[in-house]
């Protein structure tokens, strides 16, 4: 069989990853509204004999927010992936100009209808902003996609919160197919200059920005290394696909250390407890999570059949059709409801805060399926058509493989 159809244009295991990924950092910001924290005891005498006798996920919940850089990684290693196949594998290399334009259609206009529905109904009716400069720099900024470079546009800003990843995205698609070419030619060096600016850029937040890490240390520059990372596991997968015979023996092992990064992220994540500086830590561990997310994925794209199941199936992929528009709503639709008192509640405290668990289960449930619904609107009815529209002389090209095609 030749090499290139043996290769899979589509790794149908990074849906579930990322339905996990969006799906945690979901789970992070409604937990912020609520307080429902996912914690059962096992009411049972055996299973503790095997020292189980709960199960927590309050930490995976609670710290939800490093699912991100998963997120970030995923997103390096699915668009640098025809790349990768072209540097490997001899395949034709990627058309800039066509990158760029269905990447843009593919998030711009979602983006620009969140802009706008926030502005337009949530900002201006709400007078938020001091002054008319103020207000002027936030749009400017967030049009561009620059916000995250300024703390003002970034930290007080009034817009949607969940929107720097995007802008943080749109600059990586901007550089990935300059970078793709430098990796073409000098991969190790492209590589560890893309660590060290990383590292450099983290040392220095940490070290001369003490105590406002979380102004300065979500941008292009700290998360560089994870798109090495993502871009590195990406090449080295096309590597293992193209000179390694997969058997029952490679398959096992990849479930084994897929299985075991799971554990060995559970350690990562309650590492966090007791830190008053999140995002200190945060930053402190951003580019060592990164290399243990890289081995998840490698681990389980090359694992086991039945356990692949697991993460690449029909739910999973369907999740992954509205995990961008749910990613770039729910925050916002979770606080709104709140504000509004959706479901009512009276008093000055936020029953969340009081311990009133009926509120809480009827507004989890609520914001749940209000954000679901939302999400499947604004791709039916915003995403879709805008993106036929912008690449609809485009029909006639070959695809470079959808999976690339997703944030």
């Amino acid at each position: 069989m030749d090499e290139k159809n043996r290769i899979e244009n589509r790794i149908g295991v990074l849906d579930g990853i990322r339905a996990i990924a969006i799906g945690m950092v979901v789970w992070f910001h409604f937990w912020q509204q609520t307080w429902l924290t996912p914690y059962l005891r096992i009411p049972t005498e055996y299973t503790k004999y095997i020292g189980i006798t709960e199960i927590n996920l309050a930490g995976w919940v609670r710290y939800g927010f490093i699912f991100v850089d998963m997120m970030i990684l995923l997103s390096a290693f699915c668009n640098f992936y025809p790349y990768a196949r072209s540097i490997v594998l001899g395949e034709d290399w990627p058309d800039t100009k066509t990158f760029y334009r269905k990447r843009a259609a593919r998030i711009l206009p979602s983006y620009y209808f969140m802009l706008a529905i926030d502005l337009f109904f949530y900002i201006l009716p709400g007078h938020k902003y001091r002054n008319v400069g103020a207000l002027c720099k936030d749009i400017v900024t967030h049009v561009f996609c620059v916000a995250p470079n300024w703390s003002d546009t970034y930290i007080s800003t009034s817009f949607n919160g969940v929107l720097w990843t995007v802008q943080m995205e749109v600059i990586y698609y901007l550089l990935l197919p300059w970078i793709a070419r430098l990796f073409r030619k000098w991969a190790f060096a492209t590589y560890s200059v893309m660590l060290m600016i990383s590292v450099t850029s983290t040392a220095v937040i940490l070290n001369c920005f003490a105590g406002k890490e979380r102004n300065y240390g979500n941008n292009i520059l700290t998360f560089m290394g994870i798109y090495a990372n993502g871009m590195l596991c990406c090449i080295l997968y096309v590597m293992w696909k193209k000179y390694v015979t997969e058997n029952k023996y490679s398959r096992l092992a990849g479930t084994v250390i897929s299985v075991l990064c799971i554990f060995l992220m559970n350690g990562m994540i309650h590492k966090y407890d007791g830190d008053v500086n999140l995002q200190a830590v945060q930053l402190q561990s951003r580019l060592v999570q990164s290399f243990l997310f890289a081995l998840f994925l490698f681990s389980t794209a090359c694992a086991g059949e039945y356990y692949q199941k697991l993460y690449s199936n029909r739910v999973a992929s369907l999740f992954c059709k509205f995990s961008y528009n749910l990613y770039l709503w729910h925050q916002m639709i979770a606080v709104w409801l709140k504000e509004k008192r959706i479901p009512y509640w009276s008093g000055d405290t936020p029953p969340n805060m009081t311990g009133d668990r009926v509120w809480q289960w009827k507004y989890q449930i609520l914001i749940i399926v209000v954000s679901a619904a939302v999400a499947v609107a604004v791709t039916l009815i915003v995403e879709i058509p805008a993106a036929r529209y912008l690449l609809k002389d485009r029909d006639s090209h070959k695809e470079e493989g959808k999976q690339h095609d997703r944030i």
